[in-house]
C-alpha cells in the first residue's frame, strides 16, 4: 500500500490550530495506551506546500508504535523561511502547553521528539540547535523545548544543496537568495553550521538520489563532538521514509526508541 492509499483509510483523532491560517494546524494521532512521548512530525517537499493527508500514514503508524503524534503543517514558499521557523517554534509551544486539552488520555510529555524528512529534516535539525543560532536571531534560546530529533534524509547542508541546484533551486527559493546574496539568512538556517544541543539520529538511504547520503555524512562529521548518530540504510531511496511498509521503517522506529528512552 502506498502512503497515498494508506492516507485514504486513516484520519486524525483531532486537529489543533496554532495560528490563523489554514497552514498553521497540527493533526493529532493517539496511541492505544497512555504515553508521555510526544512526536512532532514535519513533512518534506523542498519547502513547498503539500496536501496534509500525505503525512497521515506516517503519523498513524508512529502512533500505532506507541507514541502520541502531531503532524505539523507550516507556512512555506518563496522567501518564507522566517514564517516556517516562527510556525515551528509556535507549534512546539502551543502543543506542549495545551496538552490535556487535545489529548484523550496521555500525560504531559516527558520526551518531545521532532521527526523531519528532507526539507522537514532541515527544520528539525534547526530546532535541535536553537542554542547555537547567532546572537542576533530572535529564535536563539538556551532552553530548548525538545529532547531529541530524528532526521530522515535531511537537507542538512543548505550551501551544498544550493550549489547542486537541488529541487529546482529550492534552497535559494526558500531562503530568498544565494549564500552570497543573503549570508545572514544562511547563518540562521543552515544546519551544518549549527551544533545541536539535543541528541540527533540521522537516517539516510544509500540509494537516495534527491539528497545524497554525503549530505548527512558531512553533517555528522562536522558535528562529531555533538550527540549525533548516523545510520545509513542500504538500498533505501529518498521517499521510503514516508512509507510504513518500507524496509526503512524498522530503522526509523529504532531511532525513535533511542531518542525517547
Amino acid at each position: 500500500m502506498t502512503p497515498a492509499e494508506f492516507a485514504t483509510t486513516t484520519y486524525p483523532d483531532a486537529t489543533l490550530r496554532y495560528g490563523p491560517t489554514d497552514r498553521q494546524v497540527a493533526d493529532i494521532f493517539e496511541p492505544e495506551d497512555p504515553v508521555d512521548s510526544l512526536v512532532l512530525l514535519l513533512h518534506g517537499g523542498m519547502w513547498r506546500e503539500l496536501d496534509r493527508m500525505r503525512t497521515w500514514a506516517t503519523g498513524r503508524a508512529i502512533a500505532e508504535a506507541g507514541h502520541l503524534v502531531a503532524t505539523i503543517e507550516y507556512r512555506v514558499g518563496p522567501g518564507r523561511w522566517a514564517d516556517a521557523f516562527e510556525d515551528l517554534v509556535t507549534a512546539i509551544d502551543q502543543i506542549q502547553l495545551s496538552g490535556r486539552e487535545w489529548t484523550i488520555h496521555n500525560e504531559a510529555p516527558r520526551a518531545v521528539t521532532v521527526i523531519g524528512h528532507s526539507s522537514g529534516g532541515q527544520l528539525a535539525l534547526w530546532a535541535a540547535a536553537r542554542g547555537s543560532l547567532p546572537n542576533s536571531s530572535r529564535w536563539r534560546t538556551g532552553d530548548n523545548q525538545i529532547t531529541g530529533v530524528v532526521a530522515l534524509a535531511p537537507a542538512a547542508d543548505l550551501r551544498a544543496l544550493h550549489a547542486t541546484g537541488a529541487g529546482e533551486d529550492a534552497v535559494a527559493d526558500f531562503l530568498g537568495g544565494s549564500p552570497e546574496e543573503v549570508p545572514d539568512v544562511y547563518a540562521q538556517a543552515d544546519p551544518i553550521q549549527l551544533a545541536p544541543t539535543v541528541p540527533v539520529e540521522l537516517l539516510h538511504g544509500s540509494a537516495d538520489e534527491v539528497i545524497p547520503v554525503s549530505v548527512s555524512e558531512g553533517y555528522a562529521q562536522r558535528h562529531a563532538g555533538a550527540p549525533v548518530t548516523l545510520t545509513v540504510v542500504d538500498g533505501v531511496d529518498h521517499l521510503a521514509w514516508g512509507d510504513p511498509e518500507s524496509r526503512a521503517w524498522p530503522d526509523l522506529l529504532a531511532a525513535l526508541t533511542r531518542v525517547t528512552s
